[in-house]
């Protein structure tokens, strides 16, 4: 699927105001449907059936239960079909040190093994491993809106 022509089209379709839109070439179709609010959803799908599903202002659902999920405002959620990986962005006013001691207890207890632990100032993050999976959790803090933006990446190895 060429990259360039999903991405004009998916940027075409976030600057329409319309409710839902799809826009189909010889690489596949994307279609992007705004529901209002933040809530919106871009689907892309390749010419070989490859999918890729990008989700905002909607709860996280069908996560998988062994892997940590803080609480806050879901802000993409974007899975990959093909590449089975999964990324998720929550937003949250929790100090930093509370997100941090939940993901440090949390992968723990869920069986991950860290192998990679950062923190700084504005930013924590780890890479754990289970099984053939890799989980990339990074923790920012965004000092003008006092908000923490949570991004996980979770994926076969």
């Amino acid at each position: 699927m060429s990259k360039i022509a999903l991405v004009t089209a998916a940027s075409l379709a976030l600057l329409c105001a319309c409710n839902r839109h799809t826009f189909t070439m010889k690489d596949g179709s994307v279609t992007v449907t705004d529901k209002g609010k933040g809530d919106s959803t871009i689907h892309v799908t390749g010419k070989d059936g490859a999918s890729l599903d990008i989700n905002s202002g909607k709860a996280i659902t069908d996560y998988p239960s062994d892997v940590p999920l803080y609480s806050g405002k879901s802000m993409m959620d974007m899975k990959n079909a093909e590449k089975n990986s999964r990324v998720v962005v929550i937003q949250t006013s929790d100090p930093l040190d509370k997100i941090s001691d939940f993901y440090k207890s949390g992968l723990e207890s869920k069986g991950w093994k860290t192998e990679t632990n950062m923190t700084t100032p504005q930013m924590t993050m780890w890479v754990a491993t289970k099984d053939n999976r890799k989980l990339v959790i990074q923790v920012g803090a965004d000092e003008s809106s006092k908000m923490q933006s949570i991004s996980q990446t979770l994926a076969d190895k």
